[in-house]
Parts: C-alpha cells; structure tokens; sequence
C-alpha cells in the first residue's frame, strides 16, 4: 500500500480499523482492552473509528495487544554506506603530529 497516496484521515482509518482486527484476534472486547492499557474505553472507540488519539494512547494499546513491534521501524538505526563509513574511519584516525624541538644541553659553550 502506497501510504503517500493517502490522506491523514485515510490513515488514521487503517490504523483504527488495524487496532480493532487485532482486539478482535485477540477476542478481547473494547472495556476489556481500555482497562488492560490503562485507557478510557472511549479513547479506543475513538481510534476504532479512525478519529485521532495521542501517542499515549496508542503505545498502550499496541502493549496491550502485544503488538509494540509495530513501532520497530520508528527505532532502526540508519544504514551507512561502505563509502561514507570509510570516510567516518578515516576522520577517525589520529594526526600526527611534529616532534618537539629537543633542548640539547650539550651545546657548547661559545667564548666571547
């Protein structure tokens, strides 16, 4: 499904209708749900109906319906190239730097 072709609305109504298929496969009914999250049973009418609920909201239910995994993509690290972590590495790399002057206290002494 190409998420970019639809509206806020659109996904929010997929996200209600996927929350409520999962309560289903679970046969847990919307009070027994709100009280095993800890939310109001209207808040998850509201995000059955497609309507808008806060994160708050949403990550509780998605615990309690054992589907937190859901959220895994929002919590990948990015992919590095080979070509840009090579260039990480070589920043990396310690300078070199000049060797100190060394005080040569052999110098002899001049006569004047």
């Amino acid at each position: 499904m190409e998420l970019y072709a639809l509206t806020d609305n659109m996904i929010l109504s997929k996200l209600g209708e996927t929350i409520k298929r999962l309560r289903l496969e679970h046969n847990v009914s919307q009070k027994d749900l709100s009280l095993s999250a800890g939310v109001s049973i209207s808040s998850v009418a509201a995000l059955e109906r497609g309507e808008s609920v806060s994160l708050k909201t949403l990550i509780p239910l998605l615990r309690a319906l054992n589907s937190l995994d859901m959220l895994s993509d929002f919590f990948k690290e990015p992919e590095i190239s080979p070509i840009v972590y090579a260039k990480l590495l070589d920043g990396q790399k310690s300078r070199k730097r000049a060797s100190a002057t060394k005080n040569n206290n052999d110098k002899t002494e001049l006569e004047w």
